[in-house]
């Protein structure tokens, strides 16, 4: 997958602007900062993680799940070595800041046996991006949010030469109809990758450990 350094370098390639005649780097990784968020409001990553159990505690902190957006689903009591099947799904519910009740008769029992397996989602995370050690996008997340980034980089240029004279040839107004343009391919592209989120969620794919 590719490095933020490289996500801008073909950004630039989009733009048609690798010489940053009109973008720094500094605004277009703000850029591609952005579309990161649109797409993670549309197909963030789906994990899983297992929280040991404590005996008698019902109260569990979700703190170690980085970058935690939503709980999806909890499967409870779990044995790693030995599963149930269909998977127990019992009430639970989140009280206060990152932390899960277990709304359940009997208190675990913390012996290994009935630990607790966390469905959640996070953001996916650029290389080099905000800190981020890998990336998580595959080869056409990229691709959205390179147009994304592109969009948002061209709806800025637009937005400053307006009322203004230019000597590219083009007026503000083709610039702003070339932004538009963009932008309604990156929604359109958000849609798409919004639906095969959603099948591939019915169809009930794997998650990541």
């Amino acid at each position: 997958m590719s490095t933020l350094t490289e996500l801008i370098a073909q950004v630039k390639l989009e733009l048609k602007d690798t010489g940053n005649a009109r973008w720094s780097d500094a605004e277009l990784t703000a850029h591609i900062r952005r579309a990161l968020r649109a797409y993670n409001r549309v197909d963030p990553q789906r994990l899983v993680a297992t929280l040991p159990s404590a005996e008698g505690q019902r109260e569990y902190s979700l703190a170690g799940l980085a970058g935690l957006m939503e709980v999806t689903d909890l499967w409870y009591p779990w044995d790693e070595d030995n599963p149930a099947y269909p998977p127990p799904r019992p009430q639970w519910s989140l009280i206060g800041d990152g932390l899960l009740y277990l709304e359940v008769e009997a208190p675990p029992r913390g012996d290994g046996t009935d630990d607790l397996r966390v469905f959640y989602t996070a953001p996916h995370t650029i290389q080099g991006l905000d800190g981020a050690g890998a990336t998580t996008l595959d080869a056409q997340g990229e691709q959205v949010v390179i147009l994304g980034a592109s969009a948002y980089a061209a709806m800025q240029l637009a937005q400053s030469l307006m009322g203004t004279v230019t000597v590219s040839g083009w007026t503000p107004r083709q610039f702003q109809d070339w932004a538009m343009a963009r932008a309604k391919a990156f929604e359109v592209s958000l849609e798409q990758v919004r639906r095969r989120a959603t099948m591939a969620q019915d169809s009930r794919v794997s998650w990541k450990d």
